[in-house]
């Protein structure tokens, strides 16, 4: 086998990634206008077309061909836990790591007011997790029991205190409810264990990917099933941080990729503890992402706005509150639109340094000093301090402007005011996924993990 074909099926675009897995390195990357919403067919046979005209039909015909999706803009996951910084934050980490986009969460007892604002947020899969092992169980039971006498009607995954799995799952199984069984999320004080979840939410995107019209076309086209884009984008990050056997990977590490709708951070680091500190809530994974649904360059620039102040972003672009208001309204009802004048060119830098800072700030832990076993300092989340790279992906800060993309990213650092309070690191060196590969390397990862590191080493450059 000497060529791998990777595809990634957007709402805006459907991108193709060609690569050498002799040399490995890549020998194509493309992208059309996604025709998800009318035939996924369509813009696969152009990829298809762009790849054979460059390696050759036989080359092609026998090439290993995967693809990744995020047309369905990931599955929409609501999470109930019993707290708030324990299995609550521990199912979104499992969540967001699957590729899935939180809509509602809800610690403690379930309530009827809960399952219908479940409902109502279009959640298409429940994490019900929460419970030590041999620990809580009336908290368990009872939200069980509140979800399986609802008229909630979507699959259920128990990732919980096992000690109650069997009782869960009978509960579900007699009212013939889509029930899922996961090893506990936190089985113990200080452990994570959000594998076993990330893959039966996989496996539920994979079979649930429905809404791409002509998928059957692009599924008969693929060696393996489709995977959501940012799952695959994860793994990617996670192999270029650690490496393999052979080739050393980059170390710590953060990764940003901002789009029309979300700005989404990655960090690939261990979770050391801020000097003096003690380190509560849920365990933080070495691998994770969090998603910002609010902070994007289109469809949720007004809520972005918001966020930041329209007082506050208008002066940053030299404009009047009339007028950038204007600028929004343009963007968040033409997801299209392509920013083609100076002063637009601007606007749009400057919504990008606004999803960055806002989503940087939300990813990072923190620290304060609060009565915890007498006074203390107390750190929540994870820290990045010591993070020196940042790496852009994706969108505007791939196809903008290299300089004012690179400013973009440098919005991750810590401010003088923010320092003891908030664990960002204090200077990056901003890069680019100038070939923008890690999708690709993400599914290539499982086949030859050499040429998917490759390819991601030689993609991101810093000029």
């Amino acid at each position: 086998m000497k060529y791998a074909v990777l595809l990634d099926f957007g709402s805006t675009y459907t991108k193709v990634v060609c690569v050498d897995l002799v040399r490995r390195e890549t020998v194509l990357t493309r992208a059309f206008p996604s025709t998800v919403h009318t035939d996924a067919g369509i813009a696969l046979a152009q990829c298809f077309k762009a790849v054979e005209e460059v390696i050759g039909k036989d080359d092609f015909d026998q090439a290993l061909k995967y693809s990744t999706s995020s047309a369905a803009g990931g599955l929409r996951i609501a999470v109930s836990g019993l707290t708030e910084s324990l299995s609550i934050e521990a199912g979104r980490n499992a969540s967001f790591g699957a590729g899935g986009k939180i809509v509602y969460t809800a610690s403690g007892f379930l309530s009827t007011e809960d399952i219908d604002n479940i409902k109502e947020s279009d959640a298409e899969i429940l994490l019900l997790c929460g419970g030590y092992e041999g620990g809580n169980r009336r908290h368990i039971m009872h939200n069980a029991k509140t979800v399986s006498e609802s008229d909630l009607n979507i699959p259920i995954i128990y990732a919980g205190n096992s000690s109650v799995t069997r009782e869960v799952r009978l509960m579900f199984s007699r009212l013939d409810k889509e029930c899922f069984v996961a090893e506990n999320i936190i089985p113990n004080v200080g452990k994570l264990n959000i594998e076993p979840t990330v893959n039966i939410i996989r496996d539920l995107f994979m079979n649930r990917i429905t809404n791409m019209n002509g998928v059957g076309v692009v599924k008969k086209s693929l060696n393996g099933p489709i995977v959501p884009t940012p799952a695959a984008v994860l793994a990617a990050g996670e192999l270029l941080y650690k490496g393999t056997k052979n080739e050393p990977g980059i170390g710590p590490y953060m990764m940003v990729d901002i789009g029309g709708a979300t700005t989404d951070i990655y960090s690939f680091a261990e979770n050391v503890s801020y000097e003096g500190a003690k380190q509560i809530g849920s365990p933080e994974p070495v691998a994770k992402r969090t998603v910002e649904g609010d902070m994007g360059m289109r469809e949720s620039s007004i809520c972005l706005m918001k966020e930041v102040g329209r007082d506050k972003l208008a002066a940053r672009c030299e404009l009047s509150e009339e007028q950038i208001e204007k600028a929004i309204q343009k963007r968040i009802t033409d997801r299209d639109y392509v920013a083609d004048t100076d002063l637009e060119r601007i606007i749009d830098h400057e919504i990008a340094c606004s999803a960055v800072s806002v989503s940087a700030r939300r990813h990072a832990g923190s620290v304060s000093k609060e009565f915890y076993d007498g006074y203390r300092l107390v750190q929540r989340g994870k820290n990045l301090m010591d993070i020196k790279t940042v790496i852009g992906t994706g969108g505007i800060l791939v196809k903008g402007d290299r300089h004012d993309a690179l400013t973009v990213l440098q919005n991750v650092e810590i401010s003088d005011k923010e320092k003891g309070a908030l664990l960002l690191p204090v200077e990056v060196k901003p890069m680019i996924d100038e070939d923008y590969v890690f999708f690709a390397a993400g599914l290539l990862k499982e086949y030859d993990e050499e040429a998917a590191l490759s390819i991601m080493k030689k993609s991101i450059r810093a000029k």
